[in-house]
């Protein structure tokens, strides 16, 4: 089972290469391949096939909001450390 596991990558790999270097037909193709494989999985293994890459999906977009998100908070923390800390101007007299 272990030879045809790599059997079957290579063969994935190979046509991946081919539509990376080839026209439209060949990428169509292979999107098309890649989902009847996904989608025999789903039919040998079951529901694990299917919610792991949904699982993993979810954690990819709220990986992508995090990652476009997070540069508001650096731009804050640069404008805050760039103002003086105490200055004569903040402080009334009593």
């Amino acid at each position: 089972m272990a030879s045809a596991t790599l059997a079957y990558a290579a063969i994935i790999g190979l046509l991946g290469w081919r539509a990376w270097r080839s026209g439209e037909t060949e990428k169509v193709m292979f999107l098309v391949n890649i989902l009847l494989l996904w989608l025999s999985a789903i039919w040998i293994f079951g529901y694990p096939a299917l919610i792991i890459p949904a699982v993993l999906a979810a954690g990819g977009i709220l990986l992508l909001l995090v990652v476009l998100t997070a540069s508001d908070l650096t731009i804050g923390m640069t404008a805050r450390q760039r103002r003086p800390a105490s200055s004569s101007d903040d402080q009334a007299p009593r």
